[in-house]
């Protein structure tokens, strides 16, 4: 074998001329997949690592309310945060996202603006500092003045923003905007920074203290917006977490637990929501009998129904009002509302309860969060698999994990269809919440694959070509060596080393090509602003990432198909007989 093998580099060596042309042909397309293929690989880590990560974290938890996918708030916010801290060991930060659509006026003129809230308290490692500053370059004022309370509703924004509308540091702005209870507002802000956006995409948005936000827009002290998580080794961690969240996240059954009165008596009482689609409506008969009063009504979108034992309880029949008092969990004190029942019911439940149609439920239950909830001992739930168990209102109602982009409006779109009274959750990781970009990569790389086979299939009828003129010249060769006693499977095997050393040198000389093409490619500067490639770049320059194991992959890649190609002319060169083969003249 090692005789074999210096008679191919020989070979290789003496035929100078053919070997650096045909290698400078597969060298020459090993440079073109291996730059493309890590420019591919630095777009991603961009996103991955630059974009996504600020845009929407590495795993997004949403909570939208009514059906309304920009009404994003949930009530019990400690409760959402101590649920991710307690369960993501990946974690890198938490934080809090909100942004709200605006009309902002300024001296004259007016555009559409986006309001972000940033949390100026919250943690961050140093990586995070860096693509701040990357993204936020200020040049007049400071980021921290944000955070300012000697003026009124501090706000950073674009200059390009700040010239359209043609205010600058000190003026003020005027914005319209719906709250978080979708009414209309108007407040007025004051310019304290402006900065120079690193790309398009930064033009719109104008950043706010998170609290001067919140308050502007009616959330509570306790309510909280989107949840954007960042953790450690995104790629790998992503997917695993956010399924991790979403099975944390199926709803228990809502209840107010608390004491109901009427007419003087009183009892304890659990108020349980029921659903209002018509697929519930209609089951509803089933699952409950009426006693007395209007059951087309109690059964119906605005109906409210008591159990049998709670009616016996309290003395009361359709027509009366119950009220209910409990206790609150996120403020100090006691709430009572009044429900006015439409029919007593037999539900087989054999407890006191009061069963509220969704709307006006949810409208108690999140405006008042209740202290008791149905995991405490001693509040009643219908019995698990019970026709009124699968009526009941959730606390929420959680989506299925998303697979794309679009199956994710798709969910939302029918959500806001239906009408939905409660809140909806939904969990993302940054592969759902932009597949369409992530899908870019792979795009890239099948591009510049299909475009780079079309290129080797050139260069291999090349290499058929050459093995065909190299054997009609050697065929003397061959019948000398043939005639000597070397058997045909070492003949064979010749020429496919000489080819396989070729295309091993080439594609070795086409990788150190294309780490010199792409050092020289990310030195060069590339304006960002106005450049909506700019997402793209890191500090205006291309990103390339090459991986040493998709480099090799493709290096065995070439040499498999150069080698495969020379397989059927090196089988003719073997089965050359030796006496016609030394008869040979050319």
């Amino acid at each position: 074998m090692n005789f074999i093998m210096q008679m191919s580099l020989r070979n290789l060596v003496r035929q100078k001329r053919r070997s650096i042309l045909l290698g400078t042909a597969i060298a020459f397309g090993t440079m073109i997949l291996i730059v493309a293929n890590s420019f591919s690989r630095g777009i991603s880590d961009v996103l991955f690592n630059k974009v996504m990560s600020f845009v929407s974290g590495h795993v997004s938890v949403g909570f939208s309310e009514k059906g309304r996918f920009q009404q994003q708030i949930f009530r019990d916010g400690e409760r959402m945060i101590k649920l991710v801290r307690d369960n993501v060991p990946e974690l890198n930060t938490l934080e809090e996202a909100i942004g709200i659509m605006a009309r902002v006026v300024g001296n004259g003129k007016a555009d559409n603006a986006i309001m972000v809230g940033v949390d100026l308290g919250a943690e961050a490692s140093p990586e995070e500092l860096k693509l701040v500053e990357e993204n936020f370059k200020v040049i007049e004022g400071k980021f921290e003045d944000i955070g300012r309370t000697d003026v009124e509703n501090p706000v950073l924004l674009s200059n390009i923003k700040a010239d359209f509308i043609n205010v600058k540091i000190g003026d003020r702005l005027k914005v319209r905007f719906t709250d978080i209870n979708n009414q209309r507002q108007s407040a007025r802000l004051t310019v304290t920074g402006i900065f120079k956006p690193a790309n398009v995409f930064m033009q719109m948005p104008m950043f706010m203290e998170m609290k001067t936000l919140k308050k502007m827009a009616g959330y509570g002290p306790h309510d909280i917006s989107q949840l954007y998580l960042k953790l450690k080794d995104p790629k790998k961690n992503a997917i695993p977490v956010a399924d991790r969240i979403h099975g944390l996240m199926t709803p228990r059954a809502a209840v107010i637990a608390g004491e109901a009165g009427a007419g003087g008596r009183r009892c304890g009482v659990s108020v349980l929501g029921f659903n209002t689609d018509s697929a519930s409506l209609s089951a509803l008969p089933r699952a409950v009998s009426v006693v007395s009063g209007d059951s087309a009504c109690a059964l119906g979108k605005g109906g409210i129904f008591a159990t049998r034992e709670l009616a016996d309880a309290l003395g009361i029949r359709a027509g009366d009002t119950c009220a209910v008092t409990w206790r609150l969990k996120l403020d100090p004190g006691e709430m009572t509302a009044g429900f006015v029942v439409n029919a007593v019911v037999e539900a087989g439940a054999g407890a006191p309860a009061l069963y509220v149609n969704e709307k006006d439920f949810y409208e108690s239950y999140y405006h008042h969060w209740p202290l008791s909830t149905a995991k405490d001992s001693g509040v009643f739930t219908p019995a698990a698999g019970s026709p009124l168990a699968a009526l009941a209102a959730g606390e929420w109602v959680l989506l299925r994990r998303s697979k794309t982009t679009k199956e994710f409006q798709e969910q939302y779109k029918r959500i806001a269809k239906q009408k939905f009274k409660g809140v909806a959750v939904d969990v993302r990781s940054m592969y759902e919440s932009a597949s369409a970009i992530l899908n870019l990569e792979a795009a890239l790389n099948i591009i510049t694959l299909a475009a780079v086979m079309v290129l080797f299939f050139i260069i291999l009828i090349g290499v058929v070509n050459t093995l065909r003129m190299t054997i009609r010249e050697r065929t003397r060769e061959i019948g000398t060596v043939r005639a000597i006693g070397m058997q045909k499977a070492d003949v064979r095997n010749s020429f496919l080393m000489e080819t396989g050393f070729l295309s091993l040198f080439a594609a070795l000389a086409g990788t150190a090509a294309a780490f010199l093409v792409m050092a020289g490619l990310s030195a060069l500067k590339i304006p960002t602003e106005d450049n909506p490639l700019s997402m793209l770049l890191v500090n205006g320059h291309l990103h390339f990432v090459p991986a040493a194991a998709s480099i090799i992959g493709h290096i065995l890649l070439i040499m498999a198909i150069t080698v495969g190609t020379a397989w059927f002319p090196a089988r003719r060169a073997a089965n050359l007989m030796a006496a016609a083969a030394l008869r040979h003249y050319e």
